[in-house]
């Protein structure tokens, strides 16, 4: 797996660990009811993506499938997926704070072209320097610099554009998978988010910890190279 494929794997090993540690005190009413129902069919496809990716000590270890190069269109739909969390964890800093006009700043696109995804990013990356939030946003459960991380999945989004995912020899079988596997793991963990945003709508320390734990960590940025030191005076 890719890098950022394989950061999507360990997210739902995380993802589904605590499920099973939430199942038995959420969801096993008698008798069983819808909510019971739709969080028993998600986990049941959380668990077979993880075990489709070759098990979670596979995952853990960083082993699994072998990956490609990410798509234009799988790095456009992580992008988006970060937009929705930061459009929703900067609304509940304004209501935190009593402060509306912060959602000014804080938009989804209103069209689907790419140049205006990356536009809105980049606004909400300056949003976050420039009102110093992204405490705020590890607190919410982000990573330690989500502005960083909004920056880097743009230039991610731009080096795909002209890149599609290259496979190969006898991993071709493998590797074209991946992207379906993980997919469904997503689908699994975003019913998750909407069950557990509601569930835990007073527990910010449960709903904190889902996120730490779904959160997708981003691949450490490469350090610029250093400046060479000045000559020494005369």
């Amino acid at each position: 797996m890719t890098t950022r494929q394989n950061a999507t794997a360990q997210s739902l090993v995380r993802a589904d660990e605590f499920v099973d540690t939430r199942t038995a005190a959420d969801f096993t009413h008698t008798p069983p009811t819808k909510v019971d129902a739709k969080a028993a069919a998600a986990q049941t496809a959380l668990k077979q993506a993880i075990t489709d990716l070759g098990g979670k000590q596979a995952i853990q270890s960083g082993g699994g499938y072998a990956g490609s190069t990410q798509s234009q269109r799988e790095v456009r739909a992580e992008l988006l997926d970060e937009l929705r969390d930061v459009v929703r964890t900067a609304d509940a800093i304004a209501e935190e704070t009593d402060n509306e006009a912060l959602m000014d700043r804080f938009r989804m696109p209103g069209g689907s072209g790419d140049e205006e995804l990356k536009a809105r990013a980049r606004g909400m990356a300056a949003a976050i320097r420039a009102l110093a939030l992204n405490d705020e946003f590890e607190a919410h459960g982000h990573g330690a610099d989500t502005a960083a991380d909004l920056e880097e999945m743009v230039a991610d989004l731009n080096e795909s554009e002209g890149t599609q995912a290259i496979v190969l020899g006898e991993q071709a079988g493998a590797t074209a998978k991946i992207p379906g596997i993980l997919k469904a793991g997503k689908t699994a963990v975003k019913t998750f988010n909407a069950i557990f945003h509601r569930l835990y709508a007073d527990k910010l320390d449960l709903l904190t910890a889902w996120r730490t734990a779904s959160h997708i960590e981003r691949p450490e940025r490469r350090k610029k190279p250093a400046p060479p030191a000045p000559p020494p005076a005369p």
